[in-house]
């Protein structure tokens, strides 16, 4: 599996680093060219290959890990093929705290719009619920911190939480974006939910 990431910022170029560090070929896109890509990532031990966007996007796997005021511009010129996964990591701030802005997208979702931006992708909604620091933080030993998962189609969910769990996280798989999804935006029940479940088999 070939995995592509869209965005150098933190949530990027972390699920880069962690893929290819248990030996996925990664392919690492932003939007100012693979120069700045390569410069982004300089001093890391993680083997990623710094690229264009249009070929991060022909992955199997595809994270959009872009600020969402950015989302609407890139998927109209740049989309994944046909059937590749899109997850979509993204969190709808306008402006980021401390004077923190949130797209009114009048009862939708993130994802929901995504998915029209991006129609022959499938896309899945994960790794936005909690800050990347938290998210990868210690836990207690034989825990797991739980990770949300929403998408349109199970055997799709079913890769993207395989992949998460191959990050020592455990996922949790909701349902649909417009049900699932809405509950994992900004404001909904599960935003900054914070949960550890046990191993399983321990």
């Amino acid at each position: 599996m070939k995995i592509g990431v869209i965005g150098t910022g933190m949530v990027g170029k972390t699920l880069a680093t962690k893929f290819a560090e248990l030996g996925y070929q990664v392919l690492l896109a932003n939007s100012r060219g693979t120069e700045a890509v390569a410069r982004s990532i300089e001093g890391s031990i993680a083997s990623i290959t710094p690229s264009e966007t249009s070929d991060a996007m022909g992955c199997d796997v595809v994270f959009l890990s872009i600020p969402w005021t950015g989302v609407k511009d890139l998927l109209e010129t740049e989309t994944p093929q046909q059937g590749r996964i899109l997850v979509d990591t993204t969190n709808i701030f306008l402006t980021y705290p401390p004077n923190a802005t949130i797209d009114d997208l009048k009862g939708g979702s993130g994802s929901e719009t995504i998915a029209e931006l991006a129609p022959h992708a499938r896309v899945v909604k994960a790794f936005n619920t909690l800050p990347f620091n938290t998210m990868f933080a210690p836990t207690p030993p034989k825990m797991r911190r739980v990770l949300f998962v929403a998408g349109d189609n199970e055997s799709v969910i079913s890769t993207v939480a395989s992949l998460i769990s191959e990050l020592d996280l455990q996922p949790v798989m909701l349902g649909s974006l417009a049900t699932a999804g809405r509950q994992m935006e900004l404001g909904g029940a599960l935003s900054a939910l914070e949960l550890l479940a046990p191993v399983k088999g321990d």
